[in-house]
């Protein structure tokens, strides 16, 4: 935009071959800026590199930034679900790690997915594709809400690709997806257009009932408006592994990676750092406030 208003106030000039290649040129670059803006499009934002990945079922929108250890932020469900939730979280790991988010087929930037009634094994394969896309390697995965449950199936049937785990206000089969959400039955719970079978989800992440002892855990819970129940739905998530800690973030509502993006970097560094492991098992505490969790309404957002 600004050099499309420089170009707009300069004098007519003569038209020389030497004046003609100038403006060639400079509408050259003013095409290019416009066509870097019409990317944009996509969902992508700065310093992002965006891809389209092809899984069964359709394509899912991912994006990416930063180098280092593989990081990766799977966000909620609902019509509103994006990952653009993690915008804020990407940013404060940008300079520690390689940070990937992704749409799941019918929500945000992604199409609706061409199979209906997904179920755990088409939604372990969609994060698949992101894990590989991020590294070859292990990854942290960054899971809020009912992304908890992807990543609990994803680390139990695939565990030499996780590093770690950091749910955040993550949902528990202990506690239900109809209750989160507020509703008497699964075809009432908002998903965009994801198409999934939730019944067959649930079920299967109640199944897994502990993960690798090695594999170390970050449980975050907010800190407003909690209640027992959703306490010990958290507390269950951090038995699922001997190395585990929960943390309270103080002021902090259900929306954690947009209220307190820190909070997770910080969690997310913890389990990148060699040094969280001396920690050793149990559940710790960094000055936080062990508290009773529940969704302000009582109802997924997001």
């Amino acid at each position: 935009m600004a050099d499309s208003q420089r170009l707009g106030h300069e004098p007519a000039p003569i038209r020389t071959r030497r004046t003609e290649g100038l403006v060639t040129r400079r509408l050259l670059l003013l095409t290019a800026l416009v066509l870097a803006a019409a990317c944009q499009s996509d969902g992508q934002i700065d310093g992002e590199v965006a891809a389209s990945l092809t899984i069964p079922g359709g394509t899912q929108q991912t994006w990416c930034a930063g180098r280092g250890p593989g990081v990766v932020l799977i966000n909620g469900i609902g019509d509103q679900a994006s990952s653009r939730q993690w915008l804020g979280v990407r940013s404060e790991l940008a300079q520690d790690a390689r940070v990937c988010r992704y749409d799941r087929p019918g929500t945000g930037e992604s199409a609706p997915p061409t199979r209906e009634g997904r179920g755990p094994e088409a939604l372990a394969l969609e994060l698949g594709a992101v894990v590989d896309h991020t590294t070859d390697g292990e990854v942290v995965l960054v899971a809020h809400s009912f992304g908890g449950y992807l990543a609990r199936l994803y680390a139990e049937r695939y565990p030499q690709r996780i590093r770690g785990i950091v749910f955040v206000e993550a949902l528990d089969p202990s506690f239900g997806l109809l209750r989160g959400a507020g509703v008497d039955e699964f075809g009432a719970v908002a998903m965009a257009d994801e198409q999934l079978d939730l019944p067959a989800l649930e079920a299967a992440v109640a199944a897994v009932t502990e993960l690798p002892d090695d594999l170390e855990i970050s449980v975050l819970v907010r800190g407003r408006d909690v209640t027992q129940a959703w306490t010990e739905a958290q507390r269950r998530i951090a038995a699922l592994s001997s190395r585990s800690k929960l943390d309270v973030v103080e002021d902090a509502g259900h929306q954690i990676p947009t209220d307190a993006p820190h909070a997770v970097a910080d969690a997310v560094r913890g389990l990148i750092d060699d040094g969280a492991a001396s920690e050793g098992p149990g559940t710790g505490n960094t000055g936080s406030r062990v508290g009773q969790p529940l969704w302000a309404d009582g109802r997924v957002q997001g």
